[in-house]
């Protein structure tokens, strides 16, 4: 019976292949992996602009807010300066 042996150049060639092929996996994998981490980055860089953003436009909802709640304080003093004055414009 004879032995298989890496001098056998079939031997060899079919290593060689496995090899190859084991490479290319590693090598698809470890782009796969870059691709992966480049887009984590990408997503984490818009996260923090889009929290950058919702804080601003909590801040500047929050400062409409007090312009219009100052807004309707205005017009009930208006309201009430013109209740109390009607009856002295009727008397003119």
């Amino acid at each position: 019976m004879s032995r298989l042996s890496l001098k056998d150049p079939s031997m060899r060639d079919a290593e060689t292949a496995a090899a190859r092929l084991w490479r290319d996996r590693v090598e698809i994998r470890e782009h796969e992996r870059d691709e992966a981490r480049a887009k984590v980055r990408i997503a984490e860089q818009k996260l923090v602009i889009l929290t950058a953003e919702n804080d601003r436009l909590a801040s500047e909802n929050a400062q409409l807010r007090r312009q219009l709640d100052d807004q309707d304080d205005t017009g009930m003093q208006m309201e009430a300066i013109r209740t109390a004055l009607s009856p002295l414009l009727t008397e003119v």
